[in-house]
Formats: structure tokens, sequence, C-alpha cells
């Protein structure tokens, strides 16, 4: 790929608008972002030790890429990550056979040195900031997103169903039911496109976004910072197809806004608008979705493959 369209994927978040606006008004969401950037990175020079560190260190900045240890567990398979299984294919091939040795596999040094050494820097950091700040650090930083019951109005599609029953027993069981299929789909993506690293983080992200029982603009960058490094990879023209899909993301936002402006601003009854808006935003963030991930080539973050395949797309590209 050329300077000149690595500028112009770059700018997908550099020179984005609401990247600036979110970051100037006092949300650390592009911290938490370049530190899942900078794990990526290291995983993908494959130094294993020095990613599961900077990942133990996002999950404490912010709970949310604790979603990400699926596809990362993934892709840290020994026959992708030794250089002995590529030189060797017969022998590779042969234990493939095996079924005792497949499930044995499962578990090799590369996961086990990302689970502790990840695990070990996030309970190490969270331990000081326990002595620091007590019960009150457990509290609002994990246990408060848990039983979390958020009555005002956002972009979730949960939220009136949340109001209604604000003050009932009912209201924490529909918090925790809220919660079933956004885990359900977040986990499928991350194992599906598990090898395709940054794109399997892009549509757990995307679609952890669309589910949550609580949705704001701030949460938008969490996926937007995989933009750059995803979308070389996508059929669909930037322009053009990019566009319309950016369209209907806008457009059901836009349509929400305005009962929201009605409801804050003009003191007008618009509760039942919001939740239809809601849904709007909940159907457009998964046809985004859809067709982002029809039109997406999964290149492999490891492998003989995805070398080869990254050239031919670049080629293409340019």
């Amino acid at each position: 790929m050329g300077d000149q369209k690595a500028a112009t994927y770059s700018a997908l978040w550099l020179l984005n608008p609401q990247v600036a606006t979110i970051s100037t008004r006092g949300s650390a969401e592009s911290v938490v972002c370049a530190t899942v950037m900078a794990a990526f990175y290291a995983f993908q020079r494959k130094q294993i030790m020095l990613g599961s560190m900077i990942f133990g260190l996002a999950v404490h900045l912010k709970i949310y890429p604790v979603v990400y240890a699926l596809p990362l567990l993934v892709v840290l398979d020994r026959a992708t990550l030794d250089v002995r299984s590529v030189t060797q294919p017969a022998r590779s091939k042969s234990h493939s056979r095996n079924t005792g040795n497949r499930l044995k596999g499962l578990v090799n040094a590369h996961r086990v040195c990302f689970f502790v050494v990840s695990a070990g820097v996030f309970f190490l950091l969270s331990t000081a900031m326990y002595c620091m700040y007590g019960q009150e650090f457990v509290h609002e930083t994990y246990l408060y997103h848990v039983a979390r019951k958020d009555h005002r109005h956002n972009y979730s599609m949960w939220f009136l169903p949340i109001y209604l029953t604000f003050r009932s027993p009912a209201s924490a069981v529909m918090g925790l039911l809220s919660f079933l299929p956004q885990a359900i789909v977040v986990s499928v993506l991350g194992f599906v496109y598990g090898r395709d690293l940054y794109f399997a983080a892009f549509a757990q992200t995307f679609a952890f976004v669309a589910y949550n029982k609580v949705c704001t603009a701030q949460y938008f960058m969490w996926y937007m910072c995989f933009l750059p490094v995803i979308w070389p990879y996508n059929s669909q023209r930037l322009v053009v197809k990019g566009l319309i899909l950016l369209g209907v993301w806008f457009g059901s936002q836009a349509l929400y806004l305005q009962q929201a402006y009605r409801l804050e601003f003009l003191g007008e009854n618009t509760f039942a608008q919001l939740w239809i808006a809601g849904l709007a935003i909940f159907v457009a963030n998964n046809w985004i979705l859809q067709q982002i991930i029809t039109t997406q080539n999964i290149v492999p973050l490891f492998g003989t493959s995805s070398h080869q395949t990254s050239q031919s797309l670049a080629k293409k590209a340019q």
C-alpha cells in the first residue's frame, strides 16, 4: 500500500471529528484505544510477554478490552507462532489427525504466558489501586457495571424497559437479561474471526456497543480505532459504499437526537419515540456490521498465507 493510501486510511482516526470531540471533553478513551493497539502490535511482532503486559494494563484502564482475550487465545496457536510448525508440515499434519494431540494443543506455552502475565499485571495494578482507594475502587470500577441500572435515555434500546422497571426487582433482572445476547454475539465473533485479530476485535467491539444496555457517543471510539487497520482489506470502496454506511450510521443517530431534543429542551414526552429511535439505531448497527463482515477479506495475523493475502490486497487497492 502506498503512503498516500496509508495516510487516507489513517485519517479515519487521526482527523475524525468524533474522535477529536470526545477526546477533548475529558474522556480518556483515546488512551485506552492506544493501549489496546499497542498490545495488538506487540502480539503481531510475536512479543508475547510485552503484549500480555500491555493487555493487562488495557483491561485495568477499562474493563471492556477483556473481550479481546478470546481472539487472542485463538491467534496464539502454536502452529502459527512456532517456526518449527512451518518448517515441518508433515509432522504438524500428522498431529492434527490425532484428536488427543489436538485437545492437548489447546494449552500451549504462548496461551499460558498470555493468561499468567496479563492476569498478573491486571491483579497487581488492581491490588495497588485497592490499597489506595479501598472498596470504593472495586465497586466503581467493576461491581458497578454488573448491576448497573441507567434510567437516563441513551442510544441503547434497553433504556426504556430499565427506566419503566427502575424501582422494581425486575430492573436488575432486565439489566442482566440484556447481557446474554451481547455475550453470545461477542463471543461468537471473537471465536469465528479470531485469527484475523484486528477485524475480530473490531467486530466484537461494534457488537458490544450495539448490544450494550448503556450506549453513549464515547463508546463509538472503541471500534473506530480499528478502522484504519481493517478497512484496507474490505472490498467496499471507502468513498462510495463507506459513505452509505456512514449515512445510515449518522441518520439513525440523528433520528434519536431529534426526539432527545424535544424531550430535554422542549419538555415534550417523547420516551416512546426515543425507544423506537433506539431500536432503529440497533437495527442500523446490525445491518452495518453485517455489510462489513460479508465484504471483509479475512487476513490471518500469522501464517504463510497472511503475507501473500495482504500483498495481493494491497496491489488491488492500488
